[in-house]
């Protein structure tokens, strides 16, 4: 919140200045003045706030989370251990889904540099949203239902796990033990012939193998007509509609390209 007003203005000067201003760039400037001329000077109590909030986000900067960051111009090895910590922490998201649905709360081990290339820091996300406890040794994760896990994991592996109508799952990370665990949160529908599917998905005979194939390959085609676009740098593809309008890759932080634009 320190660096909103100039954000904003920033944003709002960039637009009007634009070559070729399109009906979104206009509407844009609107809502821009508007808050520009709606905005009030904090008083010192919001400002010490705004202190004690940049002092927090310099700790995190500094903490362990941190341990596999790298700057502008990554190497490759950074890059590769990025994307690692990223399949990783993928990986272990579903064990814990897969455990529960097994009827197993047991945690599980979740280094801290998987659990944040994952979920990213505090505040809200395409998923769902990431909370700091008060007493800073817990994180809770909160994703919507099916379409967070697609955002995490994308349809197919979220199909695979067979999880029924999800409202919405929970995760609670012990950053000091680097400790995992999951609750899933069904909704009154649950109890359909879709969830007892779910349930019987591990006894299924062979003969119900093409049924599951047919089920599965919905998603896939899902999957594919999902908004996309990939990195002309580090070649990492962004899945969703929270990361289709991103002006900058999220793991190696390259500018995106125009499409069609020729790489250098």
């Amino acid at each position: 919140r320190y660096k909103q007003y100039w954000t904003i203005r920033a944003m709002r000067e960039r637009a009007a200045h634009h070559p070729n201003k399109s009906v979104g760039i206009r509407d844009a400037i609107s809502v821009f003045d508007e808050w520009l001329e709606n905005y009030e000077e904090p008083s010192s109590q919001k400002k010490q706030l705004h202190r004690q909030e940049w002092e927090e986000f310099r700790r995190l900067c500094q903490s362990d989370a941190n341990k596999h960051s790298y700057g502008k111009d990554p190497t490759k090895e950074e890059l590769k251990r990025a994307r690692d910590d990223l399949l990783n922490g993928q990986k272990l998201l579903i064990q814990l889904l897969s455990n529960q649905r097994q009827s197993s709360s047991r945690n599980v081990q979740f280094p801290l540099t998987s659990f944040v290339a994952l979920f990213g820091g505090p505040g809200m996300h395409g998923y769902g949203s990431h909370e700091i406890g008060d007493d800073r040794g817990i994180s809770n994760v909160h994703i919507d239902g099916d379409e967070g896990l697609e955002e995490l994991i994308g349809a197919t592996k979220t199909s695979k796990l067979m999880l029924g109508k999800v409202d919405k799952v929970e995760v609670t990370y012990n950053r000091a033990d680097e400790l995992a665990m999951v609750a899933i949160i069904r909704s009154k529908q649950s109890n359909t012939l879709e969830s007892l599917w779910a349930r019987s998905a591990d006894t299924a005979s062979l003969g119900c193998s093409k049924k599951r194939q047919r089920i599965d390959s919905k998603p896939k085609e899902e999957e594919k007509n999902r908004p996309e676009w990939t990195c002309n740098t580090c070649t990492f593809v962004h899945v969703g509609k929270s990361k289709i309008d991103f002006l900058t890759c999220e793991l190696c932080g390259s500018t995106r390209l125009a499409e069609g634009a020729a790489r250098k």
